[in-house]
This record gives C-alpha cells, sequence and structure tokens, in this order.
C-alpha cells in the first residue's frame, strides 16, 4: 500500500504544467464543482454529524464573438470578430447534517450556498481594446449569490467484515434559483444570464463509500451521481453529473493524517427546450489528482482537500472553441459528531 502511496504521489509529480489548459467553449460560463465527499462513518441512533464544506475553483476562459464575414453574419447585432476574455470565481458553502435512526439507517440533509462572481474584457484578435455594439449583453463585471439545491437523502451504512459501507439515494430540492433560456434572449440581443444556481428539478442523487484498513493505511472507493430527468419549466434539463475516486491515507503524526489520490469527474451537455445548443455546455471529462490533509481536535475534524487535473477534455461541439484555463479546486471541511448511543 506505501507503495501504491508512492507511486500516486510519482503521477501527480509527472503531471505537465498545461494539464489544466483545455479548448472550451462558451458555454463554460456556467460552472459547476463535484461536490466534496464525505468520510464513511458510522452512525449511532440518534447521533447527529455536522458538516461544512467550504469550496472554491478559478476559471480563466477565452473564446471569440462576432463574424469575419460582416455581409454574411446571423449575429445580434452584427459586429466583427472580437475576443471575450471572462474570468470565473465559483464558490460553494455546503452545510451537511447526517442523522443516525438505526444502527444501519439514517438520513442526510445538504444545504448549499453559492457565490459566483466574473469579470469580462473584450478584445480585437490582436489585443487591443474593443468595446462591443451591445455591452452588457451576454457578459459583465457582477458576484451573484443564492442558494442552490438542497439534497435530502437516505442512508444505509454497515460493518461487512474489514468492509464500511455507506449507501446513499434521494433527491435534489428545486430551490435554487434558475434563468429562461439565455440563447433565445442572447439571439434576440436581450440581456441574458448563463449561471444557473440549480436545476428547477426534482433529480435522483445516488452514492456510496467503502473503506477498509489495510496496516497503516485506510483506503476508500467512493462515487457520486445525480441525473436531470425532465427539463424545467424554463426547458432547462441540466446535464448528468458524476464523480468519483479512490483514495489512501495514513497517519503522518499525532493527529494529522494525509492522503492521496485519483478522482473521474463527468458531465454531460445541458439541453434548452430539448436542444443541445452548440455554444453552450456540451460536457467534460476531467482526471483529477487529490490530495488531503485532516487535523483532528477532539471531536472535531478539519480536511483540507486539494485536487488539479492531470487530463481535462471538453467537448465543443461544431463552433470554434476558446480555451480554459482551471489549475486547481480547493475545499476546507470541518465535522464533529454529536449526542448518539
Amino acid at each position: 500500500m506505501r507503495r501504491a502511496l508512492s507511486a500516486l504521489a510519482a503521477a501527480a509529480a509527472l503531471v505537465p504544467l498545461t494539464a489544466h489548459h483545455a479548448h472550451a467553449c462558451a458555454g463554460c460560463r456556467n460552472p459547476s464543482m463535484p461536490v466534496a465527499r464525505l468520510d464513511a462513518v458510522e452512525l449511532a441512533p440518534r447521533e447527529v454529524r455536522a458538516t461544512a464544506i467550504l469550496g472554491a475553483t478559478y476559471l480563466d476562459t477565452l473564446h471569440a464573438a462576432g463574424c469575419a464575414d460582416l455581409a454574411n453574419c446571423d449575429e445580434v447585432p452584427v459586429q466583427p470578430t472580437y475576443m471575450h476574455h471572462q474570468k470565473i470565481y465559483p464558490a460553494e458553502l455546503r452545510a451537511i447534517a447526517e442523522v443516525g435512526l438505526t444502527r444501519t439507517l439514517g438520513f442526510e440533509l445538504q444545504f448549499p450556498f453559492r457565490v459566483v462572481g466574473t469579470t469580462i474584457q473584450y478584445t480585437t484578435p490582436d489585443g487591443q481594446p474593443y468595446v462591443p455594439a451591445d455591452p452588457g449583453v451576454h457578459h459583465r463585471d457582477e458576484t451573484l449569490a443564492g442558494i442552490g439545491d438542497p439534497w435530502l437523502l437516505g442512508r444505509w451504512g454497515a460493518r461487512l467484515g474489514d468492509f464500511l459501507l455507506v449507501l446513499r439515494a434521494g433527491a435534489s430540492l428545486p430551490l435554487g434559483r434558475t434563468q429562461p433560456n439565455p440563447f433565445v434572449l442572447g439571439d434576440a440581443g436581450i440581456r441574458h444570464e448563463h449561471i444557473q444556481f440549480g436545476t428547477g428539478t426534482f433529480d435522483p442523487v445516488v452514492g456510496f463509500q467503502l473503506a477498509r484498513p489495510i496496516g497503516s493505511v485506510q483506503l476508500a472507493v467512493y462515487a457520486q451521481g445525480q441525473a436531470s430527468l425532465y427539463q424545467n419549466t424554463h426547458g432547462f434539463r441540466a446535464p448528468a453529473r458524476f464523480f468519483g475516486g479512490v483514495q489512501g491515507s495514513h497517519r503522518l503524526f499525532g493527529t494529522l493524517s494525509g492522503g492521496l489520490g485519483v478522482d473521474l469527474l463527468y458531465e454531460g451537455a445541458e439541453r434548452w427546450d430539448g436542444v443541445i445548443q452548440q455554444d453552450g455546455n456540451l460536457g467534460r471529462t476531467e482526471i483529477l489528482a487529490a490530495g488531503v490533509l485532516v487535523q483532528t481536535f477532539g471531536e472535531t475534524s478539519v480536511t483540507l482537500n486539494l485536487r488539479v487535473p492531470m487530463y481535462r477534455h471538453i467537448v465543443t461541439g461544431d463552433e470554434p472553441g476558446g480555451s480554459l484555463s482551471s489549475p486547481v479546486m480547493l475545499s476546507v471541511l470541518v465535522s464533529r459528531s454529536f449526542g448518539g448511543h
């Protein structure tokens, strides 16, 4: 196991510095982050485990708009080719309560609050400042904040020999703010918003965690998925999302533990009125190297989780792609258990 952890560390060290760059589309301005996983734990009857997760990342996107041939331009308004350089700062604070009902059964409530900041600069293709004919219609300097969709999940956990298995299943509740079809509004030259704080639909959520100690190493395998089965009142159907991986950790010294892992992140295409828009979110696949530190203070644990991309593929479709750089995802978790018998 120690050799496996050493191999993971060596693989992360060999990741090229350009791994976080990728061809991307304009739809990257509706960012999403994987929900940080919780460690698999046993819950006693009436025991409550409270967790707060603060996660954040940074995206730097560049894409072209306008038309090279103004005589045959179908954009509104008609204007020459120019560049959109947008920076996006998404962050989320997620409050989680896990409640044990019996030795195996329980439930879980996750309540997210999101903040997304954006900045925009326009230039000509050769880098000179440019003022578009419709400033503020597609992008603007702004900070948006609001609740996301809460998750209500049933929980089953049990010891299976040396393994601890935790299964979760439930649904997201459509309380997060959603927006009208931004592509219809954009085609009409009307100010619009791409960032969705929720899906507007009840979406099934399922996941599992499997943990086993091997000597001084704690090995964990985990996966989580969410899918929208129908479109909301604005015609938006959110993409299917999957997040999973494997991690090994062990005690470094005292009450400090550390670990390394590899995660897989997949997101499908979003749809508007049943149509996949070519300059919207068409899907992405990422393989992430993960590092974690866990410090315990009595009944409280503090976890620092850092992920960097080793591989990133963003579907661009038929439209000319831009570029995206997002070199790191960071999350901090604070957990504490109360009660139980």
